[in-house]
């Protein structure tokens, strides 16, 4: 006697029931609470305004130089891998 049938459920299920939400859900939960945390984090830091401001803007630059310069090294490295596949070709 199978489950179903003991518990006077006649319509059985096929296969497994998708989830609302999943993963969408975890990622976006994920990203509003970083935002809080970042926004808590700057609330209480021990520097001033000017000084938080300055290390923001500071790093926001470095991220984008060091965003820029690994752009520059892989479009060098797909020219190189390009002419080295034309040569053999």
């Amino acid at each position: 006697m199978s489950d179903y049938e003991r518990y006077g459920d006649t319509q059985q299920r096929s296969g497994t029931v998708p989830e609302r939400g999943g993963a969408g859900n975890a990622v976006k939960f994920l990203l509003i609470g970083a935002g809080i945390g970042a926004a808590v984090a700057l609330l209480f830091t021990p520097m001033s305004g000017r000084e938080c401001r300055e290390t923001i803007r500071k790093g926001y630059r470095n991220a984008l130089d060091s965003i820029s310069e690994q752009t520059r090294n892989l479009r060098e490295r797909g020219s190189n891998l390009l002419g080295f596949s034309r040569k053999k070709a």
